[in-house]
Formats: structure tokens, C-alpha cells, sequence
């Protein structure tokens, strides 16, 4: 609905077709979880970054969970050109500073900007990492104001910290004209914040990177500023060179394959009351009113919405969760009797009855041959009411990342089915 990285080159390459000279900063977190499809993620970020001509990015909590090594690949100078990551207070595979630079002055449109940025200590205590090297902020942003304030106009700190801890530093440090925090509220605030007691302009970046922050610097050395809002949404068209990187990923990950991604089935919650999946057309003889409500809602053609993307997103774990049958749906890990393949598990393909009221196997035996307590137990089971869709069950999927219009109760009546007892 919003975001991309499709969407933010265009936004990049408008704003350079206006004439502007563009900095591209990120206060980092570019990917969550961990395994081989969060790494082949941060390189295509990363790529994608570099493509749009950022030069100043933090490293993230998330991030830092990455083999070193594999940081260290990524983040590395390519063709000459120096790494767009900054890091006051993290040292991969050594002390900060040795492989990446703690700070960097960057002159744009006649504005030489001093950039810097740390890891907050909350976050530092979630890394257990032995190649990894940090430091207290405060220690080491004396050290990069005296360094930078000489150099430069305009000072910048990336904090990947809490809001709380990113607006102490902020006043700690008062040099710094901007504080950019990883922390705060699910979309940026509309208009600009500053630090109480500075002149320090707080910004918060929002969730997923579904808006950019824009700062326009006016007036050469002494800058004054206009900041801006800007959620990327489908006025911007998705880039061409983004989609070829888009489609380059998501070939890796069909190359790959679920195992080879690492994923392996785990058992069901409810898979000792319920057995296992058996898809939803063995649902219709016995429920041929619901059936019919189900294959008339968007839920039947799940699959297909993925699917039939440019590029198809079919093998992508972090998608595939909320078409098909089987998959933790927030997770991205498949459970077991759970979807596979379209080849091999095709009546497990789409949303259907069993995501919703769990694995069926036992209810659909005992209907055919079990006994009436049983049945009535089984049955049971297998109820969901309105009241738990509602406060769970459907916003598991239909969340702000994936579906930021959902209301329930608009959607409900075309979902809705009743079966007596």
C-alpha cells in the first residue's frame, strides 16, 4: 500500500529532476529476523541504497544479528567508491572505525554535512556477537563533534536507538542540528519536532520505511530548514532498475527453495487435538453453504495475488505465510501437513477453512465414522467466533504492513458464515 524500494528510487530521481542535490541518509534496521533469506535481503537493500545514492547508513540491531563476515561483504567499498555505512560506535570484525568510517562530511549544494552514527545501548545489549565491537555513545560522540564541528555546516547524528535514548543524546549534544532516531510512533509526525531545551530537530522515520523524511537546507553555510512528510505511495511509480533487483531476489529465493532457506516444519499447536491439514475441499459436503461464501471471497484466490506479481512473489517465505494453508502467517515458517508446493500440495494452496479454524483431519473422520461425543468435541475444536477473528485471528494478515485500509467490520459480512451444531 505504501513504501518500497521501487517507489523511494523514483521519489529519489524526481527530486534529483527538480533540480535538487539529494543526500540520502538512513538511521538502518533494513531487515528483521535472520537466516539466508534476511541475508540475501540486506544485499539487495544495500544494492538498492547504493543504486540511489545514499551515503550515510547505520547499522540496525537486526542487522548486526548477520554473520560478521557477511556484513563485512556487504558493507565493504565497492569499485573505489567508500561503504555508505557509518558506524561512531560499532566495529566489525575489530574496533570501530576499521572497516567502516565513524563519521563522514558530505558536501551537498554548496552544504558540507557532518554525519555520524551510533547503536544505543538497549539495542547493544541484543547483539551477542563476539566479532562485534561497541562502545558507549556518549564516550565516543564527544569524540565525533569535535571532529566533525570544524569540517562542516550542518551536523547530523543517526541514532538506531529508542526515542527516549536518541532525545537524551540529542541534548547531551546539542552541536548536533539533527538527531534522526529509529524509534517513535508507527508514522512520522507531519510536522517538525525538536529536542526541549535545543534548537535540535528530532525526526522519526516511521515503520518499514513506508515515508520519507525530506529536509530541504536553504541559504548555503548558515542553512535554514523546511522538512517534509512524504508517504510513498502510488504516485510514485515503481523504478525499473529496483524491480530488476526485486526480480533478481526473488529468483534467488525459488532457486533456493524453502530448506535451502532453512526453513524446516515444526508441528502444529493444535495438530494433537485436530491432526493434520487436509486442505478445504473436504470442508464442502458437509458445509456447502460456507464452502460457497468462501469461494466467493478473496480468500479462494489467495495464491493467485502473489503468484501473478511482477515479479511473482510464490517462493518468498515472508509472503507465501498469508496465501496458503499451513504457514505461520507472522513468522514466515511452514508447519508440518502444512503447504509445500503448488506441485506438491496443491489443496493446500490459498486462504482457506483450515487457517482460520485450525487443521481439520480428525473433525473430517470422526463426522464420517466417529462417535456423537466425539463429533461434538471435534466440532468444537474447530469454532471460531466473531469476537476472536476480530482481536486476533484476522489482523495476523491483514495488519498495517500488509492490508493499512483493513477495517473488520467492513470486511466481515463478506467472510461471515454460521453452521448449526
Amino acid at each position: 500500500m505504501k513504501g518500497g524500494m521501487a517507489r523511494r528510487a523514483t521519489f529519489f530521481q524526481k527530486l534529483r529532476q527538480d533540480g535538487w542535490p539529494v543526500l540520502g541518509l538512513d538511521v538502518g534496521g533494513l531487515i528483521h529476523g535472520f537466516g539466508r533469506q534476511a541475508e540475501l535481503k540486506f544485499q539487495t537493500l544495500v544494492e538498492s541504497k547504493r543504486k540511489m545514492g545514499y551515503e550515510g547508513i547505520a547499522f540496525g540491531a537486526d542487522d548486526l544479528r548477520l554473520p560478521a563476515g557477511e556484513l563485512v561483504a556487504v558493507a565493504a567499498s565497492v569499485d573505489g567508491k567508500p561503504s555508505p555505512f557509518l558506524a561512531a560506535n560499532v566495529g566489525l570484525l575489530g574496533k570501530p572505525g576499521d572497516i567502516t568510517p565513524q563519521c563522514r562530511v558530505i558536501e551537498a549544494g554548496g552544504v558540507r554535512i557532518g554525519v555520524t552514527a551510533v547503536l544505543g545501548k538497549k539495542f547493544q545489549k541484543e547483539i551477542h556477537n563476539d566479532e562485534i565491537q561497541m562502545s558507549d555513545p556518549d564516550a565516543v560522540l564527544a569524540k565525533m563533534v569535535a571532529e566533525l564541528k570544524p569540517k562542516a555546516d550542518y551536523l547530523v547524528l543517526l541514532a538506531h536507538a529508542t526515542l527516549e535514548e536518541a532525545t537524551e543524546l540529542g541534548k547531551k549534544f546539542p552541536a548536533f542540528n539533527v538527531v534522526v532516531s529509529s524509534g517513535g510512533w508507527y508514522e512520522p509526525p507531519k510536522t517538525p519536532q525538536t529536542i526541549a531545551g535545543t534548537k535540535t530537530l528530532l525526526i522519526t522515520v516511521g515503520h518499514k520505511g513506508m515515508d520519507a523524511i525530506v529536509l530541504g537546507l536553504y541559504d548555503g553555510a548558515k542553512p535554514s530548514v523546511r522538512y517534509q512528510r512524504v508517504p510513498l505511495d502510488s504516485r510514485f511509480k515503481g523504478s525499473p532498475d529496483m524491480k530488476l533487483l526485486m526480480t533478481a531476489y526473488q529468483e534467488q529465493l525459488k532457486a533456493i527453495g524453502f530448506e535451502g532457506l532453512g526453513l524446516r516444519p515444526v508441528p502444529h499447536p493444535q495438530f494433537p487435538a485436530n491432526g493434520k491439514f487436509v486442505g478445504s475441499q473436504k470442508c464442502e459436503s458437509c458445509h456447502e453453504k460456507s464452502y460457497e461464501i468462501w469461494k466467493k471471497s478473496g480468500h479462494a484466490h489467495a495464491y493467485n495475488t502473489i503468484a501473478k506479481l511482477d515479479p511473482p512473489r510464490n517462493f518468498d517465505p515472508e509472503c507465501v505465510s498469508c496465501h496458503v494453508v499451513g504457514w505461520h502467517p507472522t513468522k514466515f515458517f511452514p508447519y508440518e501437513t502444512g503447504y509445500q508446493s503448488q506441485e506438491k500440495t496443491p489443496h493446500l494452496v490459498n486462504v482457506g477453512c483450515e487457517d482460520c479454524h485450525g487443521p481439520g483431519e480428525k473433525h473430517v473422520a470422526a463426522e464420517l465414522s466417529g462417535s456423537e461425543a466425539l463429533r461434538k468435541q471435534l466440532r468444537k475444536a474447530m469454532v471460531l467466533t466473531k469476537a476472536d477473528a476480530k482481536k486476533t485471528q484476522c489482523v495476523s494478515c491483514h495488519d498495517l504492513d500488509n492490508s493499512l485500509e483493513f477495517n473488520f467490520d467492513l470486511y466481515w459480512p463478506f467472510v461471515e458464515h454460521h453452521e448449526k451444531d
